[in-house]
């Protein structure tokens, strides 16, 4: 864990500006998934400058809307002090926030453009997968997103106790949840061992771009590399959220991300089998209008 991934000395002042590890996975995870994007594009016939634009409006009410989500879901731990909303370099964003939010931008700055909609989101999808993977990153340096108990797993964690500029204790968020819950004390270093479900997730993102880039080739239909995205990662964060120590049940059941991930897992299995179903139906059709052609 390293809040803080390193300072920029300002000699004059003597003081530092500290660049946060989360914050700079994200802008590791923006560039790394708009070159990609971007290339794709230009294999696609379409303008990599409007990818560029698309992606900084995108990135932006991504952000919004996945900050949104998280305070909804943990309003409690803000409402004391409303000014740590505006923190979001500590970390505190929910992907599927983000995705909603950017979807919408999507949809209108592909109408405002007359760009083909479903073409977009297929050629931009696996850079999504990327970027999501180098953030969770950012959530290993930040000591957020952090898993439950792991104590005879040989590749848990243990997150440190960390304290402020005054000297008071401040983190890890593992340490403090585990801390209310009774299990450390204030006097002990570090955290019990927990699942890295951080590093779990950036592997699965990673080979979800893999999967999403070599299924692009095989697509039959526009939209498709979408909703392959929306029937695996559902999978993905289901099984992340049961072991996730940090998101609270609803009903004793299942947390909000796993209700999304059903609901758009359901969504789209229905969509990609409809769209394979038509997709079947087209080539022979076409097959027999060029066989009977005189």
């Amino acid at each position: 864990m390293r809040r803080v991934l390193f300072e920029i000395p300002l000699p004059f002042l003597q003081k530092c500006i500290p660049i946060y590890s989360y914050g700079f996975m994200l802008m590791v995870a923006f560039l790394v998934a708009v070159t990609i994007a971007r290339w794709r594009a230009k294999k696609e016939d379409v303008n990599p400058n409007k990818i560029t634009d698309l992606s900084i409006y995108v990135v932006f009410a991504g952000i919004l809307g996945a900050r949104i989500f998280f305070i909804i879901q943990f309003f409690d731990d803000y409402r004391d002090n409303l000014l740590s909303i505006f923190k979001i370099y500590e970390g505190g964003l929910v992907y599927y926030g983000g995705l909603f939010a950017g979807i919408v931008t999507l949809f209108v700055y592909v109408k405002k453009h007359r760009l083909p909609f479903l073409k977009l989101l297929d050629i931009v999808t696996p850079s999504i997968a990327l970027g999501l993977g180098f953030g969770r990153i950012g959530c290993f340096l930040n000591g957020c997103c952090f898993g439950k108990l792991a104590p005879h797993v040989p590749w848990a964690v243990q997150f440190p106790r960390t304290l402020d500029k005054t000297g008071l204790i401040d983190g890890s968020p593992a340490f403090l949840h585990q801390y209310e819950l009774g299990l450390v004390q204030l006097s002990d270093m570090h955290a019990l061992p927990v699942h890295p479900t951080q590093l779990y997730s950036f592997l699965s993102d990673i080979a979800l771009f893999f999967i999403l880039s070599i299924f692009f080739k095989y697509k039959k239909r526009n939209g498709e590399v979408l909703l392959l995205f929306g029937i695996i990662y559902p999978v993905i964060r289901f099984c992340m959220e049961l072991l996730r120590g940090d998101n609270p049940l609803f009903f004793n059941l299942f947390t909000i991300a796993q209700i999304i991930s059903i609901a758009m897992f359901v969504v789209s299995t229905v969509l990609f089998t409809i769209f394979r179903l038509k997709a079947a139906k087209v080539i022979p059709a076409a097959r027999n209008y060029k066989g009977n052609k005189i």
